[in-house]
């Protein structure tokens, strides 16, 4: 058995084509002997996002606290979830996730271990970037 506190988790910038002021931290992952599912928390800062993108694994989220925009562009539409919401994203379809300005969103996503080959395509060409951490964005700064 394996129990950690969220806190104990070092938060790693989501470096995804595209990707803006987004973190996750792998909760439990592989190392720790899952080997059917892994849950990882994600976080997206005021004006985040991760880009419109689609993987050949299915996936759950739950929304902890905060909002965001879910980002459909198949359906060509964007909804708001936030606390308590549960998500189905299925495999193939996709999705992306957005915060405006003043938003944020802490969500847990359960996806599996063993994932189809890895082909994430993501619909973006622009680089991640990522500016909330203040050791990052002292790297940024040049100091």
């Amino acid at each position: 058995m394996k129990r950690v506190h969220r806190t104990q988790v070092k938060a790693e910038i989501v470096r995804e084509p595209g990707a803006k002021e987004t973190t996750h931290r792998k909760l439990i992952d592989t190392p720790d002997g899952a080997d059917r599912f892994v849950l990882t928390e994600f976080e997206v800062a005021p004006n985040g996002s991760t880009p419109p993108h689609f993987h050949e694994w299915e996936h759950e989220i739950y929304v902890l606290d905060g909002s965001m925009g879910l980002v459909m562009p198949d359906q060509g539409r964007t909804e708001q979830v936030g606390p308590g919401d549960a998500i189905f994203i299925p495999r193939n379809e996709p999705h992306g996730f957005v915060t405006g300005p003043g938003q944020t969103c802490r969500f847990l996503v359960v996806a599996p271990c063993e994932r189809p080959p890895v082909r994430n395509v993501f619909l973006s060409e622009d680089p991640y970037e990522y500016t909330q951490m203040p050791e990052y964005t002292s790297l940024l700064e040049g100091k």
